[in-house]
């Protein structure tokens, strides 16, 4: 039986050759410019339309993203930045368009580690204090400035942060929470997997359905 230390060396070998047959392939052409007929395996649709909301430049989005091989700039390793990461990167935590993998997943691990002391002070990570703030309001019962940090919180910048909003209403309940979840289900259709509509209706849809089992 293989380990699991062999398989994920297995998983990135598939990787790197899968990547490196791209990038053969596509030899002077720029695959995030590619028409949607010439899909290959390796490669991801982008969302234009997210990427347009959260970047402001001059240059030209992709319409694909593809395997991207790299040496990591700590330890020198190969490594891949996959079309699916590189997907959840720009289009859900909305990293900018410009900004690429420079490490490798245990570098990156390292790298965090080491600035942990210097992200412990009080303000240093707005999103954690927003995000625990908006779960102690949950326990309690809604009152106008609660209300008013909810809808603060769902037009952050930080999907994540809306999503814990939409949870937080979801503990509260009443016809007026209710409503709002309903609205937002409703939202959902038509829309792609990876816009905010379609997470913000299926957050919607877990919270209601969660408060259905408490009741």
């Amino acid at each position: 039986m293989k380990s699991n230390k062999q398989r994920r060396a297995e998983i990135k070998g598939r990787r790197l050759e899968r990547a490196g047959k791209l990038a053969a392939l596509l030899s002077g052409q720029d695959a995030r410019h590619l028409v949607a007929g010439a899909r290959l395996a390796g490669m991801e649709l982008a969302d234009q339309d997210v990427l347009a909301r959260y970047n402001n430049t001059y240059g030209l989005l992709p319409t694909f993203y593809v395997d991207l091989a790299f040496t990591c700039r700590d330890c020198g390793i190969e490594e891949v930045w996959t079309a699916k990461q590189q997907k959840w990167w720009y289009e859900v935590i909305h990293g900018h368009i410009d900004s690429t993998a420079v490490r490798c997943r245990a570098c990156r691990r390292a790298y965090r580690e080491q600035r942990q002391p210097a992200n412990a002070g009080e303000g240093a990570n707005l999103l954690r204090e927003r995000t625990q703030r908006l779960r102690t309001l949950g326990a309690a019962n809604p009152n106008a400035e609660a209300l008013a940090e909810i809808d603060a919180a769902l037009e952050s910048k930080w999907w994540s942060l809306r999503v814990v909003a939409i949870e937080t209403m979801g503990r509260w309940g009443g016809a007026l929470q209710v409503e709002r979840l309903e609205a937002l289900v409703a939202g959902r259709a038509g829309h792609g997997y990876w816009s905010w509509e379609r997470v913000a209706g299926d957050a919607a849809a877990k919270a209601l359905a969660r408060g259905k089992q408490v009741t």
